[in-house]
């Protein structure tokens, strides 16, 4: 407002609502305690965004729901890996910066608390910020991978899955939907990827063929007489249906292979049968 009145605009309509604006936040800004806070914010953020230009973090784009989402760009892994050298090199630059310009003593007690958040997560989590490099074996085709950062893109696949699964299903709890899923379904999202296409079966044309391969060798078996293995879906006893409503702690232990073993032993345990009354 202080500077918009050093040159007053020709409009006295304009004006005037400047003057009156200005005199609604002047005693907000006035007021010390508030100055205070809003000094310690600046700073906070400040030494904030010095953080994340260490870590090389990109902020989110403006709207929850952006119009468009941009593909994730592809690097090769060595100059991945010479990214997280240079990460690393500039956290520890960052961190040992930060030693030195902590205040030891005086009034600056909220910018020593700060310094000493962002010290102590660095030197509790420095390692796994950088240590993402695999190396493979030759049998495995050699060189490097590297493993994502963060888990962005894991909840962005989530929440593809799950906007996909509310606009089929029209419900709001997708507990049930989610379980039911099948555990490969996830897989589909990659056939949006040129790359994993041309490996798959070269182009989805060729998709059926390359589905009809798979369960080629359990129908030359079946053709045979042999046994066909079969792995058990999450769903494949009614134990799993039964227990789907329970919470999760109770679920988990009633789905436990241990629980299911003693259930099993005593079923099939010649028990004396019992009257039904209490001794």
């Amino acid at each position: 407002m202080d500077a918009f009145l050093r040159r007053p605009p020709e409009d006295q309509r304009v004006h005037g609502t400047l003057r009156r604006v200005r005199d609604l936040l002047d005693p907000i800004v006035s007021e010390v305690p508030f100055a205070q806070v809003a000094r310690t914010l600046r700073w906070r953020a400040s030494l904030f965004d010095e953080l994340r230009d260490a870590l090389r973090l990109a902020p989110k784009t403006t709207g929850r729901n952006p119009p468009t989402r941009a593909p994730a760009k592809t690097i090769p892994p060595e100059q991945a890996q010479a990214a997280l050298r240079d990460i690393r090199k500039a956290v520890e630059t960052f961190a040992a910066d930060l030693r030195q310009r902590r205040p030891a003593r005086g009034p600056a007690q909220d910018q020593r608390q700060a310094i000493d958040v962002i010290l102590k997560h660095i030197q509790d989590h420095g390692p796994t910020l950088w240590g993402h490099v695999i190396t493979l074996p030759e049998k495995a085709g050699g060189g490097i991978r590297i493993v994502d950062r963060t888990n962005c893109r894991l909840e962005s696949l989530n929440g593809d899955i799950k906007h996909g699964e509310r606009r089929r299903s029209g419900r709001k709890k997708l507990t049930q939907d989610l379980e039911n899923l099948p555990p490969g379904a996830p897989l589909a999202f990659n056939l949006h990827d040129p790359d994993y296409v041309d490996l798959l079966c070269g182009i989805l044309e060729r998709l059926p063929a390359a589905f009809a391969v798979l369960d080629a060798d359990a129908r030359t078996r079946a053709l045979d007489g042999l046994q066909i293995e079969t792995t058990p879906a999450l769903f494949a006893s009614p134990t799993s249906i039964e227990t789907a409503s329970l919470p999760k702690r109770d679920r988990n232990l009633v789905r436990s292979e241990g629980l299911q073993r003693r259930i099993r032993a005593a079923a099939r345990s010649r028990a004396p049968r019992t009257s039904g009354r209490h001794a």
